[in-house]
């Protein structure tokens, strides 16, 4: 198991006494049309990953989208929120390169923000080691737009985090260089902030 950097700790930490405000305050801005877009590459009834999936943000979504979806996520505050909402949902409390499950064991990939509070450098390596579990399917990932990495941020709700950023041309390079199929990338206004915090998303696809 990669050691966590002491910032991405303190982020994940900061989700536990926050996890209901952080959930009421994106419950109204879930992202539904991109959601729609993933399940439409998707086959129905795909078994799918929502790594990062905190206080089951988008867990619901996706599964009125027809999927069959498995949230995992590291803070346990987040989770318990998540088991709250959903309590017949499919959870995991584990570091992304410590999942318990076999290679090209799901059909998709939802990745928003999941990759917010790791260090740029280690993006790569996490993506591709996700990747191991997706046998074909599509891949969802997002993130804030700037250059930031692990810099210290003010989140209206969680307070003090430090969380990455990437611009348009390096998420997609990320996913084209992860050898994804049919890379489209699109900017979105933040779910909290609205336009005044702009983020990257990313679809693509493994055949």
């Amino acid at each position: 198991m990669t050691e966590l950097d002491p910032r991405t700790a303190a982020s994940v930490a900061a989700y536990g006494p926050n996890a209901r405000a952080y959930q009421e305050a994106l419950r109204a801005r879930r992202p539904a049309h991109d959601i729609r877009r993933f399940a439409a590459l998707a086959e129905r009834g795909a078994r799918v990953l929502d790594a990062g999936c905190g206080p089951a943000n988008d867990l619901r979504l996706l599964r009125d989208a027809g999927l069959a979806p498995v949230g995992v996520d590291l803070s346990l505050g987040a989770l318990k929120e998540a088991r709250m909402l959903l309590p017949k949902q499919a959870l995991v409390q584990a570091p992304f390169d410590r999942l318990p499950f076999g290679p090209a064991s799901f059909g998709g990939l939802w990745l928003s923000g999941s990759f917010a509070h790791l260090p740029r450098a280690q993006w790569g390596a996490t993506l591709a080691t996700l990747l191991e579990l997706l046998a074909r399917g599509p891949v969802f990932f997002s993130c804030v737009r700037g250059d930031g990495d692990l810099s210290p941020v003010e989140d209206p709700v969680l307070g003090q985090v430090f969380r990455s950023d990437a611009t348009e041309a390096e998420v997609e390079a990320l996913l084209a260089s992860s050898g994804l199929r049919d890379v489209q990338v699109e900017l979105r206004p933040d779910p909290i902030r609205d336009r005044a915090q702009p983020w990257v998303v990313g679809l693509a696809r493994r055949t």
